[in-house]
């Protein structure tokens, strides 16, 4: 079988040795009509062999792809959306050597090199599997099994003979005890064993182990540590890690232990755990990644922030998105865009009165008592309130678009430190 290797200078993505791509020099009509016509049962077969085929000029055209975009880039207007498509030669600006001529090819294997970020796949042409009166499905499996056996062939029998240990054979692998075993790269090793495993039975370990560490973090995140009242107060004053504010509330730093603050630990916790499925749902792959930065903005905008004399929040250069979040997280972000320098933690207290004067209006025909003991809680620093709060106010952004962006618009900071919004205040419009 006819092959050879490629290398990729940069690319935006890692890809992973299960990814199977398209790729093209020149637009062919032939070879482009028949992967049109061919794309699902292809997708589907390469499924079942615990491979995914891309063939990009049909990404954007998947399901639940434009949700993914406009989550990603909520900037993009009707009229880019309508019109986006990407070709099958968008990965070849990041060919190592631009002077090649590259048929119309399927590319897979790839090996990143972090060292100086390269990605180097193996390269078949479709000239090679596409002929006369053969299945084409099962002529581009059987011929991405055949190279990757050829290379592997190769590559071993090159590692033998470099490290003196060439032996005369008809089967190049030696057997997983042998000396010569330590002389394999990692990365070879790995895929010895997955060419003796089963590809169906790799797939569902793989499910499997996935589900148990999904399983382990949830356990973990729904148990906060218990520590004595000194202990989480010395840990709250005297740790010098940073943090993310969000991080920070994921763990049981504060505390209060009296059963209103245990239940806004987990609280907190919950909102966390939906906020990292809700992400999960809504991100875009690294292909589909590479794919939407050629068709949008490099410098990414960031929207202006209108808040009205209702006290909604919208967002009018992202399509007008409105930010919706209750009364008290919405207080608490109101006061922290009123201090573009941030406030310290451990001082919210100096801020009550301002606190419960804005959440007086958002909040107007609640009684006074109840708005005191809310806003009280909320200024402790050694309850978990505040970063309950400011964790709904997070996943208020994320939920809407990714936090590349939304990251601009929310409460961060280090602990220790000043919290603080980092959107340009000149951005802002309060409406009067």
């Amino acid at each position: 079988m006819t092959y050879q290797q490629l290398q990729f200078q940069g690319l935006p993505f890692r890809p992973d040795d299960k990814q199977v791509f398209y790729i093209e020099g020149t637009y062919d009509l032939q070879y482009n009509r028949l992967l049109e016509l061919e794309y699902r049962r292809i997708s589907d077969a390469f499924q079942r062999h615990c491979l995914q085929f891309y063939y990009l000029p049909k990404l954007f055209r998947t399901a639940g792809i434009e949700q993914k975009i406009r989550y990603y880039a909520p900037y993009l207007s009707e009229k880019i959306m309508a019109v986006k498509r990407i070709e099958s030669n968008a990965m070849l600006q990041f060919l190592a050597d631009r002077n090649q001529v590259i048929e119309p090819s399927l590319i897979f294997s790839a090996r990143n090199s972090f060292a100086d970020n390269t990605t180097t796949f193996l390269q078949l042409p479709l000239s090679e599997v596409c002929k006369d009166n053969v299945d084409i499905v099962e002529s581009i499996i059987s011929g991405i099994r055949k190279v990757n056996e050829e290379w592997l062939s190769a590559h071993i029998g090159q590692l033998f003979e470099t490290n003196g240990l060439f032996r005369e054979s008809s089967n190049p692998e030696p057997p997983e005890s042998s000396a010569c075993y330590e002389y394999y790269e990692p990365d070879l090793r790995e895929r010895i064993r997955m060419r003796k495993a089963s590809r169906t039975e790799q797939c569902r370990l793989e499910e499997e182990e996935r589900e148990s560490q999904i399983k382990r973090c949830e356990e973990s995140a729904t148990r906060p540590a218990k520590k004595s009242l000194t202990e989480r107060f010395m840990d709250f004053f005297s740790s010098s890690k940073d943090e993310d504010i969000c991080k920070s509330a994921s763990v049981a730093e504060d505390i209060a232990v009296d059963p209103d603050e245990e239940r806004s630990l987990i609280d907190t916790e919950r909102i966390l755990r939906e906020l990292r499925e809700n992400v999960q749902k809504l991100r875009l792959e690294g292909v589909s990644l590479m794919a939407i930065h050629e068709f949008i903005d490099k410098q990414e905008p960031l929207s202006r922030m209108v808040i009205t004399e209702d006290y909604r929040i919208f967002l009018p250069d992202y399509n007008n998105m409105e930010i919706e979040m209750g009364a008290l997280p919405k207080a608490v972000y109101f006061l922290f865009l009123r201090y573009p320098e941030g406030i310290i933690y451990k001082h919210m207290p100096d801020y009550y009165n301002e606190l419960l004067g804005i959440y007086k209006q958002l909040r107007p025909n609640t009684d006074d008592a109840r708005l005191n003991l809310t806003v009280t809680k909320v200024v402790n620093p050694l309850g978990n309130a505040l970063n309950e709060n400011i964790a709904r106010i997070r996943k208020a952004f994320i939920d809407k678009f990714d936090e590349h962006l939304a990251n601009n618009y929310i409460i961060t900071g280090e602990r220790g430190l000043q919290y603080y919004i980092p959107l340009d205040r000149e951005l802002i419009n309060w409406e009067e």
